[in-house]
């Protein structure tokens, strides 16, 4: 979750079983091990944490579960017209922008210098 926190349920029932904090930020990857009951878990603060079943009896915070749902609610409300972009788009578009405003307050001073009135005369 973008909360970094991974929610474990039932397939089958849909039923909350655990409640993991992951990161302390954002989980962007989980894997699974092939046969056993192991997670691999990564998000943005460089750490992969293994997840394995280690007590007897689950330990299962459903009221905090509760509130992490519902916090995650609230957020998806919030920022449903928001979109997120990677850094490195987003520095090359405003190198972009910032290129293109140039070319223009050059293609201005140019037609205030007269320069290009007198080669359109000559022509």
């Amino acid at each position: 979750s973008d909360c970094g926190h991974i929610f474990i349920w039932d397939r089958h029932t849909a039923e909350h079983l655990m409640l993991l904090e992951a990161d302390n930020h954002v989980v962007n990857c989980l894997q699974p091990h092939p046969f056993d009951p192991i997670l691999a878990s990564s998000g943005i603060d460089y750490d992969i944490k293994i997840w394995s079943p280690l007590e007897e009896s689950k330990i299962f915070n459903r009221k905090l579960a509760d509130e992490v749902i519902t916090r995650n609610e609230l957020m998806l409300e919030e920022t449903r017209n928001t979109i997120t972009v990677p850094a490195s788009f987003m520095l090359r578009m405003l190198a972009s922008l910032n290129h293109i405003r140039a070319d223009r307050l050059e293609g201005d001073r140019s037609e205030g210098s007269g320069q290009e009135n007198e080669n359109e005369d000559e022509e």
